[in-house]
Formats: structure tokens, sequence, C-alpha cells
């Protein structure tokens, strides 16, 4: 993994083949740029031929697999040179991709995650071809303080991660990125990571909204064959 610089914007080459970046501070950010300038920065440096990210909502929607709106959190497709971005600032990004060029990404929030959108693709005809994921920046647990809510949300659905739980003095800590692991990891994917990830310690290189709050901006993990 590498930082790289296209027309100023700061990028992390993390992959190859599926090409996997992403998006970290600078003086220009890539989240600022429209979609029609992600592509047209995308198609000069790359050649792709498209790109496309969504209006995320914390759902368990995927492009591609039950949904062809662009409000949604993930998506699946097998078509070269087609882009795709996944926005965070705390939540975790996964890329998903085999070696038939499916490839496929979701935008786990604690919500999606809890009402089962890692499931939902793992458990669909084209999820179950997949082998390999990458996890990008998210929260750690030391600074990912929760309350009971977000608990109950998971019982609600039959997850106990209770295992995920850290108890100091009052307060709550979630390791969601350890969960998302052993969850992902049961379904017999691989798994490699993002080093130094925790998008709230590293102030210098990712944003993160429990850190900056309204004034936070977005990393977006961009994938595509």
């Amino acid at each position: 993994m590498k930082e790289i610089v296209l027309d100023g914007y700061r990028f992390i080459e993390c992959y190859e083949h599926p090409r996997i970046l992403v998006s970290i501070k600078g003086q220009k950010n890539f989240c600022n740029l429209s979609a029609i300038e992600k592509e047209a920065l995308l198609r000069k440096e790359f050649n792709i031929a498209s790109y496309t990210d969504f209006t995320q909502v914390h759902g368990t929607n995927i492009f591609g697999l039950d949904n062809t709106e662009l409000e949604c959190d993930g998506f699946i497709s097998s078509v070269a040179g087609y882009a795709y971005g996944i926005k965070t600032a705390d939540c975790l990004p996964i890329i998903f991709w085999n070696q038939h060029q499916e490839l496929s990404g979701l935008h786990c929030g604690w919500r999606g995650v809890a009402r089962g959108i890692i499931d939902k693709l793992m458990t669909s005809e084209r999820g179950q071809s997949l082998e390999y994921a990458f996890f990008g920046p998210s929260i750690g647990k030391k600074f990912f303080e929760v309350k009971d809510d977000l608990i109950e949300e998971f019982k609600l659905n039959s997850m106990d991660i209770s295992a995920f739980i850290e108890q100091r003095d009052t307060k709550k800590f979630f390791d969601m990125r350890a969960y998302c692991h052993d969850k992902i990891t049961g379904y017999g994917i691989k798994i490699l990571e993002l080093k130094d990830s925790c998008s709230f310690q590293n102030e210098k290189v990712f944003f993160s909204w429990r850190r900056d709050k309204e004034k936070s901006l977005r990393n977006i993990c961009l994938a595509w064959f």
C-alpha cells in the first residue's frame, strides 16, 4: 500500500486487481468533487468507463442485487471498467471480489450491519461466489462509545455482539470492525486490511464524524476491475 497524488488529490493505493483506492485528507479533497468530476479524474488517470457513488441511508439495499436506485448502501457488479465508491466517516467500507471479476462493496454502519446487510450479500446467489474482502478505514473500538439502543438493535435481529462490547466504568465500546471480520470470515472469505485504519485516531489522514461532527467530510473507498 502506498500514497499516490492525482491532480492534487491524495489517495492510498491499496490493491491492484481489483484496483482499490481510499481517498484521504489533503488541501484538495476528492469527496468534494461531483460524481461527474470524480469520473473525469478517474477516466483520465485510469481509463475507467464510468464512476458511480450512492446516496447512503444506513439501510440494506444493494445496487445490482435487488435494487437499481442510487439510494442504497452497497453494490455488486461484474462489468470491467465500472468504478464504484463507498463513502464513510467512521463506518466501515468493505470491498469484496472473486477471481471471475465479480465486485461488490458495502457501507457498513452499525444500523446496516444490525439489519443484516452483510448476511444479505453473503447469502445471495452472486454473493456466495465472493472470495476476498478488503476493509477500509473505520472507527476503532477505543473510540466507538455506544449506547443501549445499538445493542438492542442487534438483539432485535438475533445478533449477539456481547463478545465485542468492552465495558469501561459506566461506558460501553463496540469493536464493530472485529465483529464484521468475525462474521465475514465465517462465510469463508479471506480478508485484507488497511494498516493504521482507525478513522478517529488518524486525524491527519482520515475524516471522522465522531471526532469532527458537522465539519467532517468523507473518505471514499473506490474499486473497479
